[in-house]
């Protein structure tokens, strides 16, 4: 499941039930595609190249052992591509009336590539679970994607200057995670709802709004290691989360607060900025 592809709505049509692996997407998927306009999706191998380039275009309850991290947490990721500076995310993670919000805002900014500029807001129950999600591109393209999630349904629609496309989902009610495309503070809460009384692999189902895809990761938790970070040493938690196509390596404090994400086979490093060298 390429977590970090960025992708164009699908064919235009009405489907009924997808059949899926069980390795790739939880059971009893139903999509159902209703749209003003029919649009192009994009070849699955170009995912982690448009990641490269910068280029993303819109045509469309943790248990009581897991780790709660601070009840406000709020920081700036830089994002690097071999030794360059490609972009930044900003994010504030923060407990609301209802539950929680995760609130982010992207810039990428690649040589040759057209600037990217979005912004994302999740707001999940008091067990972690997603309720609403929006994300908002502002360049180059104008873009709107909202997801409503609820047990009768989840509804996906995303409107562009190219129109309009509605989707509806049935997801899994339980260990249920949003990691959207290139939004990486939203491992954040993934981390928060790793249970670290249990050892070995944690499942959990995910659902990637922008590629309108249900998948599955796993979550482990290697070990403590004693990193250097820009001079700084520190020992953190690593994790590594895994799909069937990418890993992806975390190290985080006890309290769950990302300091470096890496994707070795994107060649894409994310450090915390109060870390990282200017």
């Amino acid at each position: 499941m390429p977590l970090l592809k960025p992708s164009w709505c699908p064919t235009v049509q009405t489907r009924a039930r997808e059949s899926h692996s069980a390795r790739t997407s939880p059971p009893c998927f139903l999509r159902i595609s209703r749209t003003s306009s029919e649009n192009r999706r994009a070849p699955a191998w170009l995912g982690l190249l448009l990641v490269l380039l910068g280029t993303t275009l819109w045509i469309k309850a943790g248990p009581a052992a897991a780790q709660t991290g601070s009840s406000t947490e709020d920081g700036v990721f830089l994002i690097r591509s071999g030794e360059r500076r490609i972009g930044t995310e900003r994010f504030l993670i923060r407990r609301i009336a209802s539950g929680w919000e995760a609130a982010g805002e992207l810039l990428l900014e690649v040589p040759g590539a057209p600037r990217v500029s979005e912004a994302s807001t999740l707001r999940l129950d008091a067990k972690w679970k997603p309720t609403s999600y929006e994300r908002q591109q502002q360049a180059p393209k104008k873009g709107n994607l909202t997801v409503e999630f609820g047990s009768a349904g989840t509804k996906l629609l995303s409107k562009t200057e190219a129109g309009t496309q509605e989707q509806i989902f049935l997801l899994p009610d339980h260990d249920l995670v949003v990691l959207d495309t290139n939004l990486f503070h939203q491992y954040i809460l993934l981390l928060r709802q790793y249970d670290a009384a249990r050892s070995g692999p944690q499942n959990f189902n995910v659902f990637v709004p922008q590629e309108a895809t249900p998948a599955m990761i796993s979550l482990t938790l290697l070990g403590k290691e004693n990193l250097r970070i820009n001079d700084t040493p520190l020992e953190l938690n690593h994790f590594q989360a895994a799909t069937e196509d990418i890993k992806i390596e975390i190290w985080a404090t006890p309290e769950g607060e990302i300091q470096r994400l890496e994707i070795p086979q994107a060649r894409l490093e994310i450090v915390r900025q109060d870390l990282a060298g200017r």
